[in-house]
């Protein structure tokens, strides 16, 4: 069984956050896909048929002198589905990241209890935060959202001087690792959101450089990985380009049909790199739980009155 509560440094940090995966990976993600993975499907499914009916009116319509009044024809006989599609998506993308975001806070929650977490046992513990959740969403605009403003505005100033770049990224580490601390103590325990904030605050400087440089680390990680996704997609399409007209089927198609194809082709490759893209973002969401019940440890102690516990049942 995996040990949540223990006082971790940089390395320890780093090294159970992978040890993680390696105990519970298995059960961890088929869950995940059992719980979210329908929602992905749904939501690429519903942006597939956006994204066709846009490049087909788009690439098509762009094949002919009326391209603009085809385009704008189409789109006004069918702006009510159109509406409709775009509010079902958002709706969908707002479900999707909530989950995301509270499904390793809830299996870490009920993984502290000693348990090996099913799928009814995550919806049930989902079912009942999602509220909050939505919640730490809305607070967030107002608080969280204004204050990444200039900060963001001085990373992106650092990352042109070039040689400031590891600050750019040192900031927005800590910045995140603040939203995420106060993003766990908000749905795990019964603390406002504002004195889950200040705990956040608190939180991230009880073993700074520790917990900033853990985080950074991860996104690096995560950043290298969708640069070689997105270069596997580039390699894909040049191979793809090369392949001679005579004996590649789009040789045979009309120049709008090509490019309507090759949108559709585009659109498939975004809707993969997506759903990737979430499965591996749990990455840095459990290495945000890590840190959190390492703090925990360090103000409760949790470890030592567990092992008290269990040298009480072994004499019995």
């Amino acid at each position: 069984m995996f040990q949540l509560y223990k006082s971790r440094n940089f390395n320890a940090i780093i090294n159970d956050t992978f040890g993680f995966f390696k105990t519970e990976g298995k059960n961890y993600i088929k869950n995940y896909i059992i719980i979210n993975g329908g929602l992905l499907l749904v939501l690429a499914v519903l942006a597939f048929i956006i994204g066709k009916v846009f490049f087909e009116n788009l690439f098509f319509g762009a094949a002919g002198q009326d391209s603009t009044d085809m385009a704008g024809e189409y789109f006004s006989e069918n702006f009510g589905l159109m509406v409709g599609l775009g509010v079902l998506t958002g709706i969908l993308i707002l479900l999707v990241t909530i989950i995301n975001y509270s499904y390793p806070l809830i299996y870490l929650k009920l993984l502290e209890n000693n348990e090996k977490p099913d799928t009814k046992q995550l919806i049930t513990a989902i079912k009942k935060i999602l509220g909050k959740a939505v919640l730490f969403s809305l607070l967030s605009l107002i608080t969280f959202v204004p204050l990444a403003i200039p900060l963001f505005a001085a990373s992106a100033l650092m990352i042109v001087l070039v040689i400031t770049i590891p600050v750019a990224i040192a900031l927005f580490a800590a910045y995140t690792c603040w939203i995420y601390l106060t993003f766990y103590d908000y749905l795990s325990t019964d603390n406002g959101y504002f004195t889950s904030m200040g705990n956040g605050w608190k939180m991230l400087f009880k073993n700074f450089w520790a917990h900033m440089g853990s985080t950074a680390i991860f996104y690096v990680i995560l950043y290298i990985f969708q640069m070689l996704l997105m270069f596997l997609g580039f390699i894909i399409e040049s191979l793809t380009g090369l392949v001679d007209s005579s004996t590649n089927p789009l040789g045979k198609m009309d120049s709008a049909e090509a490019l309507s194809f090759f949108g559709i082709l585009v659109l498939i490759g975004f809707l993969i790199y997506v759903f990737v893209a979430f499965i591996v973002g749990n990455l840095i969401l459990v290495n945000q739980g890590i840190i959190y019940y390492s703090c925990r440890e360090q103000q409760e102690n949790k470890s030592l009155y567990k092992d008290i516990d269990l040298i009480g049942s072994d004499v019995e």
